[in-house]
């Protein structure tokens, strides 16, 4: 392996990586001022879904909302994507979605009465609605093969270990990569974890 696999990713490889579902998020946005949210605690797939999506819109402009700061929203870019929406203030709130770009969003708060207030057809994901066992399964070993370095055996993650990953973490996939990151730190052979 050239890396842990469960470190940190470039936003470039988080979306190459991605075991998400789009498809209903693609067809609602190709309404007029559609608005799609993805709603979920930290670590459920929230950034993920959004950098994907991204890539669907070579005209989107997507802004993330560190913690504790004010950003400006960029007037240009369509699809509008902000990540961790719930830190808009509230005149943001209101100028952005009554906006006329479609927008999606990344956020803990749903904002689907607002969106349907500002006369937005508007579309509530759960994060973390396709997250089982599989996906999770499904998801690690692709991080692994992806820290490969050459052809040859490398560990694995079973499917038993993504089942206790699942009953432990539920869909905090943050959570379950960070554990994975620690078990892979400590292992000194090939072999399936």
């Amino acid at each position: 392996m050239r890396r842990n696999p469960f470190g940190e990713l470039t936003a470039e490889e988080r979306t190459a990586l991605a075991v998400v579902e789009i498809g209903p998020a693609l067809q609602h946005l190709k309404q007029p001022r559609a608005a799609v949210q993805f709603v979920g605690e930290k670590g459920y797939g929230k950034t993920t879904h959004l950098l994907v999506l991204a890539s669907h819109f070579a005209q989107g402009t997507y802004i993330h909302i560190p913690e504790g700061r004010r950003v400006t929203i960029p007037s240009v870019g369509d699809p509008l994507l902000i990540d961790e929406a719930q830190r808009l203030t509230k005149i943001q709130q209101w100028l952005i979605f009554r906006s006329r770009r479609r927008l999606i969003l990344g956020t803990h708060e749903d904002f689907e009465q607002s969106l349907c207030r500002a006369g937005r057809p508007a579309l509530t994901i759960a994060a973390d609605r396709f997250t089982n066992e599989g996906r999770v399964h499904t998801l690690l070993n692709a991080r692994i093969q992806f820290a490969r370095r050459a052809d040859g055996p490398i560990p694995s993650v079973t499917l038993q270990t993504a089942s206790r990953l699942f009953t432990q973490f539920g869909s905090d996939i943050r959570s379950i990569e960070h554990s994975m990151y620690q078990t892979f730190q400590l292992l000194r052979d090939i072999q399936d974890v």
